[in-house]
């Protein structure tokens, strides 16, 4: 029994250990929504992302908005650099159309979801992820939508 507590203990610490190989990042986000990217560890684990984007639903309607992600992170098959990461976010913003000569605009809020994978290059402050997640507008504009990026950070 002790054995297999003590197996338990090491395999998480080793889990643990390779979970975050930076603290802070800044980047491109590369997709939909396309914007600004942000993330922050605030434990070995944890990490707080925010995203200036851009999401383009078609020619004439778009959303300018701030998202705020809180994501659990954890390596993924003892590979160094290479994690995966979920969690849970919100987005709040300015939804725009055009339409007959006119422009709409609406305050729009959403609850996100976020899951995906990153890889921490070694030896250069580079990481790159991609991932995708659901929106649910509700307010003015309410829907749900699926959103997918890729992201590349420096890393420091």
């Amino acid at each position: 029994m002790k054995k297999s507590v003590l197996i338990v203990l090491l395999t998480a610490f080793s889990v643990s250990m390779y979970a975050q190989s930076y603290e802070k990042s800044i980047g491109l986000r590369l997709g939909k929504p396309l914007g600004l990217t942000y993330k922050q560890f605030v434990t070995n684990q944890n990490a707080i992302e925010g995203i200036l984007d851009l999401d383009l639903f078609t020619k004439d309607a778009f959303n300018l908005c701030v998202s705020g992600f809180y994501t659990w992170q954890w390596n993924l098959a003892n590979v160094k650099g290479l994690d995966w990461f979920v969690g849970p976010g919100a987005s709040a913003g300015l939804f725009f159309v055009s339409a007959a000569g006119s422009t709409i605009s609406d305050f729009n809020v959403s609850l996100n979801g976020l899951i995906g994978l990153e890889y921490k290059f070694d030896g250069i402050p580079l990481a790159i992820s991609a991932d995708f997640g659901p929106r649910f507008y509700f307010l003015n504009s309410a829907g749900f939508y699926w959103g997918g990026a890729l992201s590349v950070r420096y890393t420091f």
